[in-house]
Formats: C-alpha cells, sequence, structure tokens
C-alpha cells in the first residue's frame, strides 16, 4: 500500500551496484514484480519502482510489460504501486530518447487505467535538473505526447504528468527551492497547470562523486532544510526523495546505521532502495532497513537557521577543496582500475555519461593544478575502483576538510557539522575496516597516499574511531592488482566480486 497521502516510501531502482545479482533488460520485468510484492509474499515490499533510462538500454515497452505482470499478480496501479521512469537527459542523449520513453508511459498508463481504472505512472523523474527552462521544456513534451497519445492511442482519463526533479549536483542542492520556485511560478503561466505538491529527489552519489563524501552529506541537508521553508511559505507541499545506496560514499543506507540515517536525513518521503541493498543484504537485515524507513517517514527536517545553512554552505566549500586535492592527482588511475569493474545492467559507456568536475573546481575556488582532459567513471564504478585501490571513497578529503572548518569557521563550525550529520562516525568506522595503504601506494604513488593518511589521522582523531583491517580482504585486494598490472580481466573481475561480497556492496 502506498504509505503517505498515496505516496510511496520506497522506491526500487536499477542501480548496477550489487555484488550477487547482474540483469538483462529482459530480466527487469520478473525483477519488478518481485520488488512490488510484499514482503509477506517473498517480494522486496517497495511501493514503488524506477524505470531507469538515463544513461541505461531499457527497452520503452519495459513500463508497459511490468504493468501487465503486475496486474497478473493482483497488484492495483496506484493503490499498491507505482511505476515512475527516469527520462534520458536530453543534453547527453538527444530529444528522440526522451519523446520515446514519453510515449512508451503513456502506453503504459492506457493499458493500467483500461485494467484497473487507475494510471500506474504519475511522475517522471528528470535527471541532471539545473534550471527550471528545461523542467518546462519536459512538461511541455509531456503535454504534446499526452495529447497524440488521446488521439492516436485511445488514451483517456490521465492527469497530466508530474516532474520529479532530479538534484544530484551540490552547489544545485543548495539551490533547490530556487529551482522549485522558478519551475512554479513559470508552468503555471505558460501551461496553467498548478503542482499542488512536488516530488524532488536528492541525489548522494553524483554529489559525492564530484564534491565528495563531507560536502555532499552537508548540501542534502541543507536542501531538505530549504525546501521545506520554501514549501511552508509559498503553501506547497514538498515531498523529498533521497537517492541513496549501500556504501557511505553513496548515502549508508544499510542495517547497520539505518537508524542514524532517519535522524540525519530527517523530512525524507521517499527513499531509493537499490540493488545491493536488496540483493546484498540478508533478508532480516533488509526488512529491518525497510520498517525502520516507514516509521520515519515525513519527520520535519533539521530546523537549520540562515546563518547555520551559509556556514554549513561555506564547509562544504572547504571541503570540496580537499576532497579535489586528491582527487587530481589519482583520478588517470581511478579510471584504469575502472575497465576491470564487472557491469551489472545494460548501460552506456563512461565516455557518453562520464561526470567532469568543471562545478566543483569553481564552487571550491580551487587552485591547484588540473589535469587539461578529466572523465570520470559513473559513480558506482567510481566507488568500486577506489575500494577495490585499498582507498574507501568516503575518507577522501574527509579528515582534512573537517580540519580546515575548524581552523578556517571555528569550533562551533565543526560541531554544527557533527550534530547534523551524525552518521559521520558510523561512516568512518566503515570505511576504515577497508583502508589498506601500501595498497593504496602501489596504484597512487606515496605523494598522493601522504594526503590520504592525513586524512585518516584526522577522522580518527576528530570523529574518535578506529576500525580492525580484515585479513581476507587485504589479500584480494593484493592479488587483485597483480592481475590488473598483468592486465588480466578475468582474474581480476573474480577478485573484485568476492572483494565487494565482504563489503555487502559492489560501489
Amino acid at each position: 500500500m502506498l504509505s503517505v497521502m498515496g505516496l510511496p516510501f520506497a522506491m526500487a531502482t536499477q542501480h548496477p551496484d550489487s555484488v550477487s545479482r547482474g540483469f538483462t533488460a529482459q530480466d527487469e520485468v520478473n525483477e519488478a514484480i518481485e520488488d512490488l510484492l510484499p514482503l509477506s509474499e517473498g517480494g522486496h515490499g517497495c511501493d514503488e519502482k524506477m524505470v531507469d533510462y538515463e544513461g541505461k538500454l531499457t527497452p520503452y515497452h519495459q513500463m508497459k510489460w511490468i504493468v501487465h505482470e503486475a496486474l497478473q499478480v493482483g497488484l492495483e496501479p496506484s493503490k499498491d504501486f507505482l511505476l515512475t521512469p527516469r527520462v534520458p537527459n536530453d543534453r547527453l542523449e538527444g530529444i528522440e530518447r526522451q519523446l520515446l520513453v514519453l510515449l512508451g508511459a503513456m502506453s503504459a498508463n492506457k493499458l493500467s487505467i483500461a485494467s484497473a481504472g487507475e494510471q500506474a505512472i504519475r511522475y517522471i523523474i528528470h535527471p541532471m535538473s539545473e534550471t527550471p527552462y528545461e523542467l518546462l521544456v519536459l512538461q511541455r513534451r509531456i503535454v504534446r505526447v499526452q495529447r497524440l497519445a488521446e488521439e492516436e492511442l485511445g488514451l483517456s482519463g490521465t492527469r497530466p504528468l508530474m516532474i520529479i526533479p532530479l538534484i544530484e549536483d551540490v552547489v544545485k542542492h543548495f539551490h533547490a527551492d530556487k529551482l522549485l520556485e522558478g519551475f512554479h511560478a513559470t508552468v503555471h503561466r505558460e501551461y496553467g497547470i498548478l503542482y499542488d505538491h512536488y516530488r524532488v529527489l536528492l541525489g548522494k552519489s553524483d554529489a559525492a562523486l564530484n564534491y565528495g563524501h563531507l560536502a555532499s552529506s552537508i548540501s542534502i541537508i541543507v536542501a531538505l532544510s530549504k525546501l521545506y521553508r520554501w514549501g511552508s511559505r509559498e503553501g506547497v507541499r514538498v515531498y523529498p526523495i533521497l537517492g541513496v545506496g549501500k556504501p557511505p560514499f553513496r548515502g549508508h543506507l544499510a542495517p547497520e546505521s539505518v537508524d542514524v540515517f532517519v535522524n540525519q536525513y530527517s523530512g525524507y518521503y521517499t527513499v531509493t532502495i537499490q540493488s545491493a541493498l536488496r540483493y546484498d543484504t540478508p533478508r532480516q537485515g533488509y526488512t529491518r532497513v525497510l520498517n525502520v524507513l516507514r516509521d520515519n517517514v515525513g519527520h520535519r527536517p533539521w530546523d537549520l537557521s540562515t546563518d547555520e545553512e551559509y556556514i554549513l554552505m561555506e564547509a562544504a566549500r572547504l571541503a570540496t577543496r580537499a576532497y579535489l586535492d586528491l582527487l587530481l592527482r589519482m583520478a588517470e588511475h581511478i579510471l584504469v582500475v575502472s575497465r576491470y569493474i564487472p557491469g551489472r545492467r545494460d548501460r552506456v559507456s563512461t565516455e557518453q555519461y562520464g561526470r567532469n568536475i568543471i562545478a566543483p573546481l569553481a564552487f571550491s575556488s580551487y587552485t591547484g593544478i588540473v589535469p587539461q582532459q578529466l572523465v570520470l567513471p559513473r559513480a558506482i564504478k567510481f566507488t568500486a575502483s577506489l575500494y577495490t585501490m585499498g582507498m574507501p571513497p568516503a575518507l577522501i578529503g574527509l579528515g582534512r576538510g573537517l580540519r580546515m572548518v575548524e581552523k578556517e569557521l571555528g569550533d562551533h563550525a565543526l560541531e554544527l557539522i557533527i550534530k547534523t550529520l551524525p552518521m559521520l562516525r558510523a561512516d568512518a568506522e566503515f570505511e576504515l575496516r577497508f583502508f589498506y595503504p601500501t595498497i593504496a601506494r602501489s596504484y597512487i604513488g606515496e605523494k598522493a597516499l601522504k594526503l590520504l593518511l592525513s586524512d585518516v589521522e584526522e577522522v580518527q582523531e576528530l570523529l574518535s574511531v578506529s576500525a580492525e583491517p580484515i585479513e581476507e580482504y587485504e589479500k584480494l585486494l593484493i592479488d587483485t592488482r597483480k592481475y590488473v598490472v598483468a592486465g588480466d580481466a578475468e582474474r581480476a573481475v573474480k577478485l573484485i566480486e568476492k572483494a565487494a561480497s565482504i563489503r555487502g556492496a559492489l560501489g
């Protein structure tokens, strides 16, 4: 059953972050039914399924196929579940792909309405949302494609699909309220569409990849605060969605951390339940995660003053600088290792959908040496690569960033971070178990390693954490290094998968 005001709380996704299972596009229909079936029936207990087209080779009819199979097992659209496609970004994949996804959504809704009287698809996720204009363009396309579907497919009885902006950049997080404010005004003026509520997806992974773990954690807290204030002022309900994964760098939604997670990110209404959480987590732990998330939906976010928000934004700027100082020294090594990370879904190449770091360089006023060309792998392969190199990604820049905050903004700024980010200790404790400096040195050299060692020392002192290394895991990384040097992809991949099994996620 949909949880709050007809809204789902658990959005199963098609992220390629699981170790134990991989999927073809054909497998994903049955996977969706498993995800949407209740826990009591052996399913994953989610009430929303993201059908992903961003950088992913998903059939346009997959949404319709899922609706058909869901009806066969007695799941009712809009009552038991929603399907929510993520369209491709037209800047990277072209307008045609976006239009075809919209037409596929209309086709799925036609079947849903004809069979159950309700539309299965009510929302469309727009990735990499940056401006109100691009949201307005997508809304225009939705209106036009819906009109076409009414005329040519016989679609009827549907409400206009609503856009969920996916904001996955630290600076954009800080201005999430402005994005909604601009879209709210223009969509009403241009099309007479008045949103009575908004769902906004705040992505952790890409923000972390570009700005680091500390800055991306801060920016989500600030975004939740600002969105709540804007909605209260405008009289519009805002229902945030947290786009998070299982490793700390990507959000740390896991059984051992979920109690602190719901406190740190208070204010959410929906959380993404990604593949590693569903397939690489013992059933009892997985069930507990879902129950804790459900019990804490819709609480008020951190009640931050504008002064506190400003302090946190300045802290994020310093943290980003510390992160980039190490990242830029080892980016080429990460890209090499990423080629050995196994795929789990049918996705496009890194070259088409890789991430660059122009925005974080400007945000942090970084003055160091920057490579002329720099393309990073996507977030899951990036995360997996760093673990493979003995360098847990959440540690990069974390200790030095916290120390810079203390020195430049004062003790009160550091205390504010530790208060509003209670997960930092759990994040650090997890990451320290997978830190192996000798292996890291073999990839990145002595100078870069000194910065990472400084991060670790500062983290241990400022957060009072420590952890014991895992001997079996270390041996796997040593052997993996040998095969990477030798270019033996088959053997390297097998060891990378074994190491990831110990962590409980690929990346």
